[in-house]
């Protein structure tokens, strides 16, 4: 067997573990909310519904839940500090991924769901900008409308994205306008981007992930004092399920979530575990893996203008590996900037499949800070590299096929009878453009409400998907591919 295909295979197939209790400091919660080690005296003894996972996720089902069935009881299960997963630790982007990925996307599950994978995204960012208007948390978030600017380094990416963008319009002709098309000479004229082939610019924003998360927490919590509890620094070491006793309460409340802190019994249980989803469900081992992504952020003083108010930026190139480091590049970076301090927010991959295919962000990798500090002032053709004020490491959920799971459980993946097992997760590193709806989603599912129209049929848990494309050898493929 080719050594990189075994070890592919054994990293993909480990049991992620618990999120680490000693992450590496994320520059968003350098200022802990006041909610961050938020619990009650004594867990409580039943709940309702049951929610592992504090980020945009858990936060979206948690507030549906609350919102549209009047008498719910939620609690939230946190292993660390609230939203101290991959929320609290991304980069900060409100952009989806669905231009470039279209002609996959078409190939795979057809132009018209591919379609709706594109409305959908779009109009998740749209909901995400409403919501942060609706908690009043604009400022506190810093957030900015703008565009974002996707710049191609070679002459073949930036081809196959205009082929991908002309099939887009295509075969969705509404779609007319969204992307602007970018060629060489105006990137540099008119965006001062240097070493790229060409680029396009599309509608997006950026945020400070954390900010909003907490607030609305804390806003929910305010609201429903009696239906709400969040349970943080406590991390769940098992779900199991009674469904044979005969006492009432456990026909009520047939799951027992067990933590360190205790048990809680519940009707619901709904998994917003993203990276870490294979510890609690071995089942999805292989099929999910956790992906972890190197943040900084930099200082460029004043070598290099302040476009945090109109733009953010991708920066997309061909995977590469090298075989004497073993070090791979995972094929995009990804820029955002401060409008108050002109900080820049890059992250992007280029270390070890080892230390990439992992569930430790308790450190972060230093070639991988280095090789960002150096690539900055080199996109705006500058020498000098920036002074780096932070860096850290978050873990994200990658699926097998390159899409979100999002609805009940069945049992060839729990491994338990009953219904009552929910997911959303594993959102490839695009959390920020499907969390918000897909935890609405969910909870529609949850509640018997009728079929959406919006989730896209692609992140639902069919038999076919399961059988021929949410399985680990595809995950092993996709990752063996870049070696």
């Amino acid at each position: 067997m080719d050594p990189n295909i075994d070890l592919v295979t054994k990293l993909v197939m480990a049991d992620p573990g618990l999120p680490r209790p000693n992450p590496t400091k994320s520059y968003w919660q350098h200022v802990p909310h006041a909610l961050a080690n938020v619990q009650s005296a004594t867990l409580p003894a039943e709940r309702n519904y049951v929610i592992i996972g504090s980020g945009i996720s858990g936060l979206s089902v948690a507030k549906n839940l609350l919102e549209r069935h009047s008498s719910a009881t939620v609690t939230i299960l946190e292993a660390r500090t609230l939203c101290s997963g991959a929320t609290g630790r991304n980069g900060g982007q409100m952009a989806a991924n669905v231009g470039e990925e279209y002609s996959h996307l078409a190939d795979a599950h057809g132009p018209e769901m591919a379609g709706k994978i594109v409305a959908f995204t779009f109009r998740n960012l749209e909901k995400m900008q409403d919501l942060i208007r609706e908690y009043d948390a604009v400022e506190a978030s810093e957030m900015q409308r703008l565009q974002k600017l996707r710049a191609f380094l070679t002459e073949d990416t930036f081809r196959d994205f205009k082929k991908s963008i002309a099939r887009l319009l295509s075969d969705h002709p509404s779609w007319e306008g969204l992307y602007k098309i970018i060629e060489k000479d105006a990137l540099i004229k008119d965006h001062g981007i240097h070493g790229a082939a060409g680029g396009a610019l599309l509608p997006a924003a950026t945020v400070w992930p954390y900010r909003l998360v907490t607030k609305v927490f804390a806003a929910l919590m305010d609201k429903y004092p009696n239906r709400l509890t969040i349970e943080t620094n406590t991390p769940v070491t098992a779900v199991k399920n009674d469904p044979n006793s005969a006492t009432p309460i456990t026909s009520a409340f047939p799951y027992t979530i067990r933590t360190t802190r205790g048990p809680i019994r519940a009707s619901n249980v709904v998994y917003c575990t993203n990276g870490y989803t294979g510890h609690l469900l071995p089942n999805l081992r292989g099929r999910v893996h956790p992906f972890k992504g190197t943040m900084t952020v930099q200082d460029p003083g004043k070598e290099i203008e302040n476009r945090g108010k109109s733009t953010s930026w991708g920066f997309h190139y061909p995977i590469t590996y090298d075989p004497k480091t073993k070090e791979s590049g995972h094929g995009l970076y990804y820029l955002g900037q401060s409008v108050k301090t002109g900080y820049f927010y890059l992250g992007g991959e280029n270390a070890r499949i080892e230390h990439v295919v992992s569930a430790d962000d308790s450190f972060v990798d230093k070639n991988s800070v280095t090789h960002l500090q150096t690539i900055l002032p080199q996109f705006f053709g500058k020498s000098v590299p920036c002074k780096v004020v932070s860096s850290w490491s978050g873990i994200m959920g990658f699926s097998s096929d390159g899409l979100p799971l999002v609805g009940r459980l069945p049992k060839a993946l729990t491994g338990r009878s009953g219904e009552g097992e929910w997911i959303a997760a594993a959102f490839n590193g695009y959390g920020m453009a499907n969390c918000l709806m897909c935890g609405e989603e969910l909870v529609s599912a949850i509640l018997g409400d009728r079929k959406s129209d919006w989730l896209p049929g692609a992140y639902r848990l069919g038999q076919e998907r399961l059988r021929d494309v949410l399985i680990a050898p595809e995950s092993i493929k996709a990752l063996t591919s870049k070696l």
